[in-house]
């Protein structure tokens, strides 16, 4: 027996993962951001989608940012760093950026806390890859709680997936999301349909 519903008791933060590949900023939402070590310097571990462009400039960077958010971080931010792509739209050019020492960008709107990573070891599990980091910077932006899973789940909200774009934007024909752009490969469109990705309605769809 194995019901999943059992790994919705443990819940976590929600963190914003950034880091920079070919002088393009890269960034994604993240409930897996962890603690291992409090030892000096203490080691962190998150795992990252590999159909996710943040994955793929962390992968071959060995660094990146992190900010958890506060507990009242607007959904706007949550909704922009999770659902939609880097391959669809830049989604540091909308809030106010600033690099750590790594060149690794992060925001402060909406965060309570930034730490930056430099990575140590990868680890391939499959659909995503872990990597496990070390702690080189640590800044409390302002005082307060952090946003959980479990309280964006009580405020009605919907976890963000992460955002892959399943196939390339440049196809001629379907339809894409206007939201994440995920592309659905059909002539037509039902009224019912839902993105698979970010859950959004038909009317969120333009035609290619």
């Amino acid at each position: 027996m194995l019901d999943r519903k059992a790994f919705d008791s443990i819940s976590y933060s929600i963190a914003i993962v950034g880091s920079c590949l070919d002088g393009a900023f890269r960034g994604c939402v993240v409930n897996s951001l962890q603690q291992l070590t409090s030892s000096n310097p203490a080691k962190f571990a998150v795992s990252l989608n590999k159909y996710n462009m943040t994955q793929a400039a962390v992968a071959q960077t060995g660094a990146f940012s992190a900010t958890v958010a506060a507990a009242d971080c607007p959904d706007t931010i949550i909704k922009l760093f999770g659902y939609k792509s880097g391959r669809v739209t830049d989604k540091f050019a909308e809030y106010e950026t600033k690099t750590d020492e790594a060149g690794c960008p992060y925001i402060t709107d909406g965060m309570a806390v930034r730490m930056s990573f430099r990575v140590i070891q990868q680890v391939d599990l499959g659909s995503h890859v872990m990597f496990i980091a070390e702690v080189t910077e640590a800044e409390v932006l302002q005082p307060g709680g952090v946003l959980t899973v479990e309280m964006f789940k009580n405020a009605g909200k919907v976890i963000p997936a992460n955002a892959p774009v399943y196939r390339t934007l440049d196809e001629h024909y379907g339809y894409r999301c206007t939201v994440c752009g995920y592309v659905h490969k059909s002539d037509t469109l039902p009224d019912d349909f839902r993105c698979p990705v970010c859950k959004q309605p038909a009317s969120k769809f333009e035609k290619l």
